[in-house]
């Protein structure tokens, strides 16, 4: 980290950091934006990104086993959720123990201050949305291995837009689940929103975010109170109240503040469909402003993956790229980072050739082509570094904001980096090939739920059939296939296709074979605009 020792102040476990200071050479300090009792919130420039801003969160760290706070922050890296920032790099504990983590800054205002400028009345519909996108974020923590349980759940840790997109921020004193533990390490939480099991006496578990969320639910319904428990009749009188809340609503904010774990609902999923119960203009106000069914996919974001080494990812992904040009749509092709290096010697012969842009960190370029841009990996990529794979996240994201967007996923597919992208992507493209020795059945099951799960939140799911030729168990092996296959691509005669590579060329300069392959792919390629 560079800093001027000078204008640092340093007094009681706590640090400024001054504007102008840079973090790991990257993040320029701009002022602070919030603290508390776990550290320091300052909006910085990421330098790297033309100024982007961010959120980089300074805490003390004194005492803690230094190596678990690195493992536990590259864990929290790899969530991928609309209702959780994204955290983009960390720096571990420094010679004084102040650790450093960057996170997506969050636009907006805490629920606390929504309150406030409602004056203590916010709808009843628009909490009821705040609290099912939270219970939508709770889940996918509490379903992480091993899992993440918030325990913060407090009005100033929950963001939300002008559109009223919530986000749940500061995993300050989150922790992960341990199995068979029987109490909490650390003694935290916020008088009022913590479950009683924070003050000591059992672990942490799901339920405790339970209690945290009906705290805070309980503390907009009434206008700023913060629950006590002890008189929950009394609390819960409509009197009480400062708005006119649904019985069955109240029912079930009353049982997610039990005192006793065991009574309250077990699931955040449980507390969602309570909640939709209770109101169910709640949830269609959540899939308005982007919830779970929906705000995870990019509209313009496609993934080709193989269902085995060696099927053709890779073939299917650049041949579709050709031809969805050639039909005059603007795309963009990109070469996963968990594979080897492999696009650049694919594209490095070719004779349309094109202009070629290297990337600032040297582990991606671009090639630029009328309608098509190439997102290669260097050859002479350097190691992998922290901010590697958010760096590679905002490379996709920004590519299909602007332009459908194709990812070669390969065989890879089920690698962790690569997994988010079948929660992100519209559509869904397996390519499989007629050598059944390499399907895996322990990886198809896999594959089969990833799919089953994308279907069910609104992602087109298509099957190529790829190097088709005519053979006597041709008709067994399409049987394989859980559904009919969307496109059946010929196989290319071997000696053709190695004449083409090395002539520079691809089966789509050869007018035979690309009336062929548009034909095969039309379904496909009508899926990916848009058509169907």
């Amino acid at each position: 980290m560079e800093q001027d020792q000078s204008t640092m102040q340093v007094g009681m476990g706590d640090r400024t950091l001054e504007a102008g200071m840079m973090i790991g050479g990257r993040y320029r300090i701009a002022g602070i934006i919030g603290q508390g009792g776990m550290g320091v919130v300052y909006a910085a420039e990421d330098t790297r990104l033309q100024g982007k801003l961010r959120a980089v969160k300074a805490a003390g760290r004194h005492g803690f086993d230094y190596d678990q706070c690195a493992e536990e922050a590259r864990m929290l890296m790899r969530l991928s959720h609309p209702n959780v920032p994204q955290i983009v790099d960390y720096f571990p504990p420094d010679h004084m123990g102040f650790e450093y983590v960057v996170m997506d800054y969050v636009h907006g205002e805490t629920v606390a201050q929504r309150l406030s400028r409602y004056q203590g009345r916010m709808p009843v519909e628009e909490i009821v949305s705040i609290g099912i996108q939270l219970c939508d974020a709770l889940s996918y923590l509490h379903e992480q291995t091993p899992q993440i349980i918030h325990r913060d759940l407090k009005p100033s840790n929950v963001m939300i837009d002008k559109h009223g997109h919530v986000r749940l921020i500061d995993f300050g004193i989150a922790r992960f689940y341990k199995e068979g533990g029987r109490f909490d390490t650390v003694l935290l939480g916020t008088p009022g929103f913590a479950a009683p099991e924070q003050e000591g006496g059992s672990q942490s578990d799901a339920r405790t975010d339970v209690y945290g969320l009906g705290a805070l639910l309980y503390f907009l319904l009434s206008g700023g109170i913060t629950y006590a428990a002890g008189n929950t009749r009394q609390l819960f009188e409509s009197s009480d109240l400062e708005l006119d809340v649904p019985p069955s609503l109240l029912a079930a904010v009353q049982r997610m503040l039990l005192a006793n774990p065991s009574m309250r609902f077990a699931a955040m999923r449980q507390v969602e469909e309570a909640l939709t119960d209770a109101m169910p203009i709640g949830r269609s106000m959540n899939r308005m402003l982007g919830g779970r069914n929906h705000s995870r996919r990019l509209p313009n974001l496609s993934v080709v993956l193989s269902s085995a080494p060696g099927a053709g990812a890779t073939f299917v992904t650049m041949t579709l790229a050709r031809l969805l040009a050639g039909s005059g749509t603007a795309v963009s092709a990109i070469e996963s980072t968990g594979s080897r290096p492999e696009w650049h010697a694919w594209l490095n012969g070719t004779r349309d050739g094109g202009t070629v842009h290297p990337a600032s960190d040297g582990v991606y370029y671009r090639m630029e082509q009328p309608r098509l841009d190439w997102y290669c990996q260097s050859p002479d990529r350097p190691p992998s570094h922290a901010d590697e794979e958010a760096s590679f996240r905002l490379l996709v994201e920004q590519s299909s904001s602007i332009r459908k967007s194709l990812l070669d996923l390969s065989s890879d597919w089920h690698e962790r980096s690569n997994l988010g992208w079948l929660g992100k992507a519209s559509t869904i493209i397996i390519v499989a090939d007629p050598n059944p020795a390499k399907w895996s059945a322990v990886r198809m099951r896999q594959l089969m739920n990833e799919l089953a799960a994308a279907r069910e939140d609104g992602a087109k799911v298509l099957w190529v059939a790829n190097k088709d030729v005519k053979f006597a168990a041709r008709t067994e092996w399409l049987a394989m296939f859980p559904e009919q296959p969307a496109a059946s691509v010929p196989c290319i005669p071997h000696e053709e296709w190695i004449k083409l590579l090395w002539d520079g060329r691809w089966v789509t300069d050869v007018p035979a074979y690309r009336r062929a392959l548009t034909a095969s792919l039309q379904q496909a390629i009508r899926v990916i605009i848009g058509e169907k």
